[in-house]
């Protein structure tokens, strides 16, 4: 029962709200502090007049302040600006697919999707053999320490994988589109009077390999149609044609199989009947019907594999997406009804109770109704976002495949439809491919199995259903049943909904002008003189003395309070993400009655309006007036990233450690430069913007077979994209680093490759920084390929600031720059001292350092690395002689490796790399392990190479299975490339024993050895 709305006699006001308690809060600390010479409290005391009147104030501002959340973050347009981070349900509380039934809603939620269903166990059964998951089995060899494809007694178990299994839907003119059957009522009725002629055409579904190339046929070019029926027992009919696909003309011949679901009362429909039944025409109208069908189911699956793609979880795949099975099941029974019943009506409805028994539909919601069924929010928005309505997961859940059909179950449902009075005589066939009944599961009364990863089909055609009224039998219409069936499907589907509200809506509020604020002033006796009433003019100057003097007294209390109300006005812009210039807020009182004399002038004549109010910025670094007196530039950064702080909180998330260790280092001076409070900002503010998107793809993976809209591989989203895990794009945000695409990392500055005029060819590769000096090296190579291998290994040395030398030669000075084997030399042209040449080396190094955008990172998942056939390179292994494993059988399920380059400053410090690590193992899935390395120049420069080449022929092979040449090429490439990455560690010097500094000493483990300084 709803709570009366009624004034409460009691309403247990705030402090801030209940003007006793402040009046009898300020008479105590009035006692405290001046009791000893001032005792009168009563009201006609002006101290006591001037406390009740700020009281008054006090409780207006209390009042502000308890007003609606809502109420206080509108604007003066009415709305909540959506720069506050006051993210709706549906932003904040879903994510992208976890869990299986996650998986399973978002496919559901397809057009032309019925159901889904995850086989996901770690071995399937072939022969009665359990096989590893996987496109091929995989074997530890224990005494040679490798994986192999030939069988031993330790097969790997490969975890992450799954095989979907799409039900489609029933389309109301294609029928099941899980098989490739078409159902024809009635294809010439002139000769049979008797009643209904039924066909069913079995055509291969349409994965079938048989039929691969009808899958882009034009259906509307379909040209000289002729039928044969090949002598056997069953109807078979073979149709040739000819049809248009990829712009060349093609030949086919399909075969199928006719079945006479229904034959006419008191006729027979024999074989050569059907035959007359397929003239060109009609033939023609069969075969564009049926391509029209497997190109609609073919279309629906692959939009279920970019939709999975485009939402694949971290360190998981899918193996292979096909359609169900189906395994028809026919029932005989007899039906007793009532005598008044419509025998049409309770024949469909028998069918349809039978049809969602065997397979249960999905059920799409309002928001509205999971909130009336009890549905919490957090648990209606739980998973991914959806297009068509809501799934609730209980229901979801008692979908799944059915193992066994239990008579006693569907005669129950039977026996609930109005007008039936009793079910006799129930038995059920399965019928297989070949349209027989499966010998062994003939006349099954009580339980029919079925097989496992199958969906049971209710065969309409192959039933036999007999009604009987007082006794008598009556065989319905099949044509007005299928009309009433498809009303029934039609009015209970409760799926794909549309233009239904999908989140819960940001709260209006009602704008007031929380800064507006009257002074206390106003609030006192006229006998005052202050206030809208003054003084009147014939009073002495000594009175209007009295009267500024009380004003200005109590413009100190109204200063305070109208600053209190700007604040609090100030509060939608403080805990927002907008780039604000302050944290605290005032206003000038100037409307005041004759103010103006009280407030101080400069030598200008400038007012404190002019010269503090207009200038309301904290953020410049440049102190002015407005900082001098309320909020400096230090002041504000450190409450600005206080107030971040907070909205960061709310989201379990800090960027505390990341203040203290993200600073650069200068490996010169070996001073540490803290991060700039401004960049922090920028940077906590970059992150709840993008916290939405953050939050929602935390544990998704990348998608490796992006597609366009005709389904092809979309080569743009491969490479320099933002396609990245959103793993990755949470990581770059926690560790400062700006840009997470995928893109080169390795640096070659703008190196560019020159040829000598010797015979043979010999090449070198020149530099030049953007004041035109050029680097040259002295080194020459035989061929490009040889250079492009030393070119990367010279550049991490000129990166590192190492190994370099300034040297007179003759009467000019030239730049030496050793490469990391210590014996080629680069030379850089001529220069006239050593100033020049110092300040070219210099240019060069800082070019090097701007151009090279190496502050970055990559994620690879191992489970993507998997063989699809014996013939790719497997990753080394450690297995105990034994054959003892600890999992270190599998390199594949739920690893990853995050690769970074050393070489950027703030990489090459250590406390540093250990605070990163530490976020990376902190944010990866928990059952998932993860290896980083910090590599060089060198070893990035190849993994990249090979990074991207696999990534582009993975994208190929995922469009077409037939690229799995390029593939496995790509992949031996890749594998031993990146399990065999090391990290590399910071430069430490030895010095002299007479040097007091010692800047960088060597640590075991955490260093490189460098060179005896001298």
């Amino acid at each position: 029962m709803d709570k009366q709305k009624v004034i409460e006699k009691d309403p247990g006001l705030i402090a801030d709200q209940d003007y006793a308690f402040l009046r009898e809060a300020g008479l105590g600390y009035i006692e405290k502090l001046s009791g000893k010479i001032w005792t009168d409290y009563n009201e006609h005391d002006p101290g006591i007049t001037i406390l009740e009147a700020l009281c008054y104030a006090i409780t207006e501002l209390g009042y502000r302040t308890g007003m609606p959340m809502e109420d206080l973050l509108t604007g003066a347009d009415g709305k909540i600006a959506s720069s506050q981070t006051l993210f709706t349900a549906k932003n904040i509380l879903t994510q992208s697919p976890l869990t299986v039934n996650d998986y399973r809603k978002l496919l559901i939620d397809i057009v032309g999707v019925h159901n889904a269903w995850f086989l996901y166990d770690d071995f399937y059964t072939v022969n009665n053999k359990d096989i590893p998951a996987g496109e091929i089995a995989l074997y530890a060899d224990c005494k040679k320490d490798e994986l192999s494809y030939d069988v031993t007694p330790h097969p790997v178990y490969l975890s992450g994988l799954y095989k979907v299994i799409l039900d489609l839907d029933f389309d109301q003119q294609f029928g099941d589109l899980n098989n490739g059957e078409l159902q024809v009522l009635n294809p010439a009725t002139a000769k049979f009077k008797g009643g209904d002629v039924s066909l069913t055409i079995i055509f291969p579904v349409w994965n079938d390999t048989t039929i691969a190339g009808l899958l882009s046929a034009d259906p509307a070019s379909i040209t000289g149609v002729t039928t044969s029926f090949p002598a056997g027992n069953n109807i078979t009919i073979t149709i040739d044609f000819n049809y248009t696909s990829g712009g060349a003309n093609h030949a086919a011949t399909l075969n199928g199989i006719i079945n006479i679901d229904l034959q006419p009362s008191g006729q027979q429909v024999l074989p050569a009947d059907v035959q007359g039944f397929f003239t060109a025409n009609f033939t023609a109208q069969v075969l564009n019907l049926y391509l029209l069908k497997i190109q609609q189911s073919k279309h629906i699956v692959q939009t279920a594999v970019r939709t999975l793609n485009e939402n694949r979880n971290l360190c998981e795949d899918f193996v292979s997406v096909t359609t169900i099975k189906d395994e028809e099941i026919a029932i005989c029974c007899d039906i007793e009804v009532s005598p008044s019943a419509d025998m049409e009506q309770i024949q469909a409805q028998v069918f349809y109770v039978i049809e969602d028994y065997m397979n249960p539909s999905v059920n799409f919601y309002l928001l509205s109704e999971l909130q009336d069924k009890g549905n919490t929010t957090d648990t209606i928005f739980e998973g991914p976002v959806l297009q068509h309505g809501f799934i609730d997961t209980a229901e979801l859940e008692q979908t799944q495949l059915r193992q066994e059909i239990y008579a006693s179950d569907i005669i129950s449902l039977i026996m609930d439809i109005d007008g039936v009075l009793a079910v006799r005589n129930f038995l059920m066939t399965k019928y297989g491919t070949d349209n027989k009944a499966i010998p062994g599961q003939k006349a099954k009364s009580w339980c029919m199995p079925v097989t496992t990863g199958c969906k049971p089909v209710f065969s309409e055609t192959k039933s036999k259903l007999l009604f009987y009224k007082n006794q008598f039998p009556y065989l319905p219409s099949l044509t007005e049943v299928r009309d009433t069936l498809k009303w029934l499907r039609a009015v209970k589907a409760r799926n794909k909904l549309s233009g239904h509200t999908d989140d819960l809506a940001v709260p209006t509020g009602t704008y007031s002008a929380l800064d507006s604020y009257t002074s206390v002033q106003y609030l006192l006796p006229q006998t005052y003189g202050v206030g809208s009433a003054g003084l009147p003019s014939t009073v002495s100057e000594e009175r209007k003395a009295q009267a500024r003097q009380l004003q200005a007294y109590l413009l100190l209390f109204d200063q305070l309070l109208a600053d209190f109300f700007s604040q609090l006005n100030g509060a939608k812009e403080l805990f927002s993400t907008d780039n604000i210039v302050q944290t605290y807020y005032a206003q000038f009182l100037g409307d005041i009655k004759n103010i103006a004399p009280v407030y101080k002038q400069d030598t200008s004549a400038k007012t404190i309006e002019q010269l503090v109010m207009q200038i309301q910025d904290s953020a410049v670094a440049t102190m002015n007036s407005w900082q001098q007196l309320y909020e400096s530039n230090d002041v504000f950064a450190d409450r600005r990233n206080r107030f971040l702080d907070h909205l960061m909180s709310r989201f379990g998330e800090s960027f505390n450690e990341y203040v203290l260790l993200n600073y650069s280092l200068d490996y010169d001076t070996q001073k540490e430069t803290h991060i700039t409070p401004a960049d922090l900002i920028d940077s906590k503010i970059s992150f709840l913007k993008d916290y939405p998107v953050i939050s929602y793809q935390r544990a998704r993976g990348f998608n490796y077979f992006p597609q366009k809209d005709d389904l092809t591989v979309d080569a743009i989203k491969l490479w320099d994209t933002d396609n990245v895990s959103g793993l990755e794009k949470k990581l770059c945000h926690l560790g400062g680093i700006d840009n997470y695409y995928r893109r080169f990392l390795y640096c070659i500055g703008n190196a560019t490759i020159i040829t000598t005029t010797d015979t043979p060819a010999k090449y070198q590769f020149v530099f030049k920084n953007p004041h035109g000096d050029t680097l040259t090296s002295a080194a020459t190579y035989t061929t490009q390929e040889e250079l492009n291998k030393a070119l990367p290994a010279f550049m991490d040395r000129l990166l590192a600031g190492q190994n370099y030398a300034v040297k007179e030669t003759g009467t000019n000075w030239n730049i030496y720059v050793f490469d990391k084997a210590y014996n080629n030399l680069a030379v850089s042209n001529n220069f006239t001292s050593e100033q020049d040449a110092n300040t070219a080396l210099a240019q060069f190094i800082t070019e090097f350092n701007t151009e090279c955008d190496a502050d970055g990172l990559h994620l690879i998942e191992h489970l993507l690395l998997r063989p699809r056939n014996n013939l790719f390179a497997r990753p080394p292994v450690c297995l105990d002689p034994k054959c003892d494993f600890c999992g270190e059988q599998d390199p594949y399920s739920f690893k990853m490796s995050v690769v970074l380059p050393y070489w950027p400053v703030h990489f090459r410090n250590m406390a540093f790399r250990n605070y990163f690590e530490d976020i990376i193992r902190q944010e990866v899935p928990a059952h998932t392990m993860v290896k980083v390395c910090w590599i060089n120049d060198q070893s990035l420069y190849d993994f990249e190479n090979a990074y991207k080449t696999w990534i582009t022929a993975l994208a190929n092979y995922s469009f077409d299975n037939t690229t799995i040449t390029d593939l496995q090429k790509a992949n031996d490439v890749m594998v031993p490339l990146l399990f065999n990455l090391h990290s590399e560690y910071p430069l430490a010097t030895l010095h002299d024993c007479e040097e007091s500094k010692d800047t960088n000493p060597v640590m075991l483990g955490k260093t490189i050895l460098g060179s005896l300084k001298n």
